[in-house]
């Protein structure tokens, strides 16, 4: 396995982690078969140990479909274009080591035949459920925070949409959405924020290449975006990319610094505070850049 491969196995997993949908359905579903007790369980076991026992069996068999269908989502996108089919396909590869999770915990607690035809049945149990469970997590990313297709929001018009008008470096603010922007400020605003979900879209400050995707930054936060930094670029307006990983928007707060020594690194120091690396390829235009805006 490629650490690229790794890595962005990695962040995927975290892209769906960090979802609070997902841990409200996981928290519903474990409570449902804790109630409900099937399997034989509500009468064999008193309620601790049927909880206990129900949130181990979820944690564990949730933990081998999500990392494999965050593989095969990121190992199969150059050869399957739908990302329901590869998390589909990852959902099916992951009925073999959920049935082995199973079958072990079921013969540590419950006393249950480890074997190999109890593997292969609770494989074929866990099959549909692993279905289901990868159809629900394509919808859940599907829906205002997708991030990982190619970037696209799906209501770019919605009301409480950031524009300009936001408070600069009000990052994460928690204050109330600014009304309905006018149809003048949404031509104004750079295209690339409608690719982000509406809580996101504050002012634009740098973008940052990471793997195949590239971070935005905005006063209201970050987003990772699977595109081309060169395909960003082009629909974040005013700004000078300044190193072959990293773009700088336009902004009044932007600083040109230098590190200590003779050779010190040539940076900017962004609106967000991060100091962006800037490479001796483009050195010369962000000098300009920077200086023509300090004699204005």
């Amino acid at each position: 396995m490629s650490d690229t491969l790794l890595q962005s196995t990695l962040r995927e997993l975290r892209l769906l982690l960090i979802r609070p949908r997902l841990w409200l359905v996981f928290a519903l579903v474990v409570w449902l078969f804790v109630v409900t007790g099937p399997f034989g369980t509500y009468e064999r076991l008193a309620f601790p140990t049927r909880l206990g026992y129900w949130l181990m069996l979820h944690a564990a068999t949730w933990a081998c479909a999500l990392i494999s269908i965050a593989f095969f989502d990121v190992a199969l996108r150059t050869r399957i274009s739908s990302r329901l089919y590869r998390m589909l396909t990852g959902a099916v590869l992951s009925a073999l080591p959920v049935g082995l999770a199973i079958t072990v915990i079921n013969f540590a607690l419950l006393m249950r035949p480890l074997n190999g035809a109890q593997i292969a049945e609770n494989a074929l149990t866990a099959l549909p459920i692993g279905l289901a469970f990868s159809l629900l997590t394509w919808l859940s990313l599907s829906g205002g925070d997708q991030v990982l297709t190619d970037g696209k929001s799906k209501n770019p018009d919605d009301a409480g949409e950031a524009d300009a008008q936001a408070s600069p470096l009000a990052f994460e603010s928690s204050e109330a959405s600014p009304p309905r922007p006018s149809a003048e400020k949404r031509v104004n605003r750079p295209p690339l924020l409608d690719r982000l979900p509406v809580d996101k879209r504050g002012i634009l400050i740098r973008l940052e290449v990471q793997d195949h995707y590239v971070l935005v930054v905005t006063t209201r936060g970050t987003q990772l975006l699977l595109m081309r930094l060169g395909d960003a670029i082009v629909e974040a307006g005013a700004g000078q990319q300044v190193h072959r990983s990293h773009w700088v928007a336009e902004h009044e707060d932007n600083a040109l610094m230098r590190g200590s020594g003779t050779n010190g690194r040539l940076c900017v120091r962004a609106a967000d505070g991060f100091e962006v690396p800037v490479s001796r390829t483009f050195a010369a235009k962000v000098q300009h850049w920077i200086g023509q805006r300090d004699s204005a």
